[in-house]
């Protein structure tokens, strides 16, 4: 595989920066963290030899874990410089509204669907995006030109557009970690646009699963409208990719582990302590999104209607200490342990406890040994994005001649879990079900080794492709790949200089053609297009343009000819309607069709979208002398862009012998003869246009890069939106359109400064 990052630089952005800090007699220390993340990042800097000379090879932005006060906080930024870390500093607020606020008491509960626990306020929200606001300013501070930033989670949703509008010579990429919900849940957050139009800005897009990919993209066609494709997100003019990346595990760290002799030492101790028992192991995190609960209500229950295997299982239940400030998870810790004491009182014998009950974190060392030895890794979270423990426990299960190469474990996973897509050899159950979770407890106990064997070696193998490295260097080059060809589809934004040079060039011109699209360019989209006729600014900006002598002024639509001449007409200005089957010359009432057009297909395309627009509401279907366009603003916002594919797809298939062009725009499918375009027309009008001429042509959607086409090379091409490949400029709105063309009628007002360009 070619290095994804050897070439540009790469900073990494995460909530929480890869090390902890500590004070020791008064002397600071860091230590790096343990993660599949950082094992990942790490792996790729070594394999780039990016790390040569120490440090982490890479910039690292991140929070240092707890508040620093503001006379340390040079010291810690002294001693984090070593290693490329970059600490943005939270004090005790900042923590409690923006990390606690909404990332853990509203993003999390949310995106694990446990709607219920979700709170929201606008204090903290105000907070989350100032913190992201300067995460997104440290990144600047020290990426260079080019670089290549990876976001991470949904402790930082809004940087990657923060990035983005400032600076757009950067890759940016971004991945969430925890699970994205099914759209009608995500509905239920109050900033849920921002949220969606703030990780937009990135260039890829990455999910652990199928589902959460599909999901996110629901919810950019229902709550944003946007078009989207099974893979990627039309926005501002760029494709945002959206990809399936599941993350993995570092294999590497683990083989060494299970090679070494603290590992088969800490073995031999499980299997004295554990002689002639069974044992069941559960590894989480105290969080309510786990199934701690229905994880010990399943093993009552195989407890309850199996009493032979009372004296002989063992369920040994570690909880990894977490966020016992809040009372919330104090209070699942203690239903959690008056849990434990229930069972054990009721089926407990001298000697004899049915769940060992654990609340600290494990070494590598212990941790590996007990994934070795246990008879089932029993892993049945709620929700979960990824759970690396269950990669973790098949791959220590995997035979092993140092070891023994008897396999005796057998992974129970529920199917909620981001791991079930990666490992589906496992016995998936919905932890909800507390008897079919016992049901799966009691089969994996009871397979046969060679079952075992069977299914753990086609995990363990999936593992090792996962991992984390490997991940990391795929979702780069993936995100190398995206950014490759955004940058070949972007323009330069039109303001400050460029503007300038326009002007210039248009007020020494002996002669000037201006040739505007109309819906989405001189006026902005309606979701019913006759209700985007022009106000009376927009009427008197086209009169005043035309009035010039030197000024040609040509509104270049896909609308039908009655609409524009009982709109524009009387301005002065030329007009070519439907995409340049129709033309009406500045102060004619005549209008020029081509000759020999076939129209032959008509009728039968007619019955087509007549029909379709009876399948689906809110569609309506608009007959053009040359064309047929079906509209869908109004229809379902899910289900319209969804038909309009099948339909694209029916129509490009049918029709591909006959002498016509499908065209999907926004919000639209258009069927049109062949060989009429708006480029015809707009090749036609420049065709004696000299060097000396000022030319300008502005359009917004798919049917405009005819018009861009045509043009000469000194011709200014602008794009409305976030740009297209055939148009060398952009310009954000059509609003920004109108002002344009009125400075244009001012030629001493200076031009448009850069700032005002957001």
């Amino acid at each position: 595989m070619s290095d994804p990052i050897r070439q540009r630089p790469l900073v990494v952005a995460s909530n929480r920066l890869p090390v902890s800090l500590r004070w020791e007699e008064g002397a600071l220390r860091t230590e790096r963290s343990a993660g599949g993340l950082v094992a990942a990042v790490e792996g790729v800097a070594a394999r780039s030899r990016l790390g040569e000379g120490g440090g982490f090879g890479f910039d690292w932005v991140g929070w240092p874990g707890a508040p620093v006060a503001e006379a340390q906080r040079d010291e810690v930024r002294s001693a984090l410089a070593a290693s490329r870390l970059h600490p943005v500093f939270l004090d005790a607020e900042d923590e409690a509204l923006h990390y606690r606020g909404i990332a853990n008491e509203t993003l999390w509960p949310l995106f694990h669907y446990f709607a219920d626990k979700s709170t929201f306020s606008a204090a903290a929200w105000q907070r989350y995006v100032e913190v992201n606001q300067r995460f997104t300013n440290a990144i600047l501070a020290i990426a260079p030109e080019d670089a290549r930033v990876w976001v991470h989670d949904f402790h930082l949703m809004l940087v990657p557009r923060m990035l983005r509008e400032a600076r757009e010579d950067l890759e940016i990429s971004f991945f969430l970690h925890v699970p994205f919900p099914a759209s009608e849940v995500y509905r239920l957050l109050p900033a849920r646009e921002e949220l969606l139009t703030g990780v937009l800005g990135a260039d890829l897009i990455g999910f652990h699963t199928i589902d959460y990919a599909r999901h996110f993209l629901t919810s950019c066609v229902r709550i944003l409208g946007l078009e989207v494709a099974h893979d990627s997100v039309q926005f501002e003019g760029r494709r945002v990719e959206v990809g399936v990346h599941p993350i993995g595990i570092d294999v590497h760290r683990f083989d060494a582990l299970l090679d070494s002799e603290a590992v088969a030492t800490r073995l031999a101790e499980l299997r004295t302590r554990y002689a002639g028992r069974r044992l069941v192991l559960g590894v989480e995190r105290l969080d309510y999104t786990k199934g701690i609960a229905h994880k010990l209500r399943a093993f009552e229950r195989l407890l309850e209607r199996r009493a032979d295997l009372r004296d002989q299982l063992t369920l040994l239940q570690v909880i990894v200490p977490s966020r016992l400030d809040s009372d919330e998870y104090a209070g699942l810790k203690r239903e959690l342990e008056e849990h434990v004491g229930r069972i054990n009182g009721r089926f407990g014998q001298p000697g004899n406890t049915p769940v060992e009950y654990l609340h600290r974190s494990l070494d590598p060392v212990e941790l590996t040994a007990l994934y070795r030895f246990a008879d089932v890794g029993m892993v049945t979270p709620l929700r979960d994005g990824m759970n690396l423990v269950a990669q973790e426990y098949v791959l220590c299960q995997e035979p092993r001649e140092r070891l023994g190469d008897a396999c005796r474990g057998m992974l129970v996973l529920s199917e909620f879990a981001g791991a079930a897509h990666v490992l589906p050899r496992a016995l998936l159950v919905n932890p909800w079900h507390v008897e079919s979770t016992a049901d799966a407890l009691e089969a994996a106990l009871a397979m046969a080794e060679e079952e075992r064997r069977e299914r753990i070696g086609a995990m363990a193998e999936r593992v090792r492709g996962l991992e984390c490295t490997a991940w990391a260097e795929r979702f780069l080059a993936r995100s190398a790949e995206a950014n490759a060809r955004n940058r070949r589809r972007s323009s330069i934004p039109l303001r400050g200089a460029e503007e300038q040079r326009l002007r210039e060039c248009f007020a020494r011109a002996p002669r000037r053609f201006l040739l505007l699209d109309y819906d989405g360019t001189l006026r902005e989209l309606e979701r019913t297009p006759l209700d985007a006729r022009p106000d009376q600014a927009l009427r008197e900006l086209l009169r005043a343009l035309a009035r010039d002598e030197r000024t040609q002024v040509h509104v270049v639509s896909g609308r039908r000819r009655r609409e524009l001449e009982r709109w524009l007409g009387d301005l002065g200005v030329h007009l070519s309607a439907e995409h340049g089957f129709a033309s009406r010359p500045a102060g004619s009432a005549e209008w020029r069709e081509p000759e020999g057009i076939d129209l032959s297909w008509l009728p039968a395309v007619d019955e087509v979208l007549a029909r379709v627009c009876d399948e689906v509401p809110g569609t309506t279907l608009e007959r053009k002398p040359s064309a047929l366009a079906w509209h869908y603003r109004l229809a379902d916002t899910e289900y319209g862009p969804w038909r309009a594919r099948e339909l694209l797809s029916e129509l490009t298939t049918a029709l591909a012998r006959l002498p016509v062009e499908v065209i999907h725009g926004v919000r639209v499918v258009e069927v049109r003869a062949a060989g009429v375009h708006k480029g015809v027309y707009v090749a036609r009008v420049v065709a004696d246009a000299g060097p000396s001429d000022f030319i300008l042509g502005i359009g917004d959607d798919r049917t405009d890069r005819d018009l861009f086409r045509a043009l000469p090379e000194h011709a200014f091409a602008v794009h409305v939106g976030r740009g297209d490949e055939d148009a060398r400029f952009r310009i954000e709105s059509p609003a920004r359109v109108r002002a344009l063309l009125s400075r244009l009628l001012r030629p001493n007002q200076d031009a448009q400064p850069a700032s005002q360009s957001r």
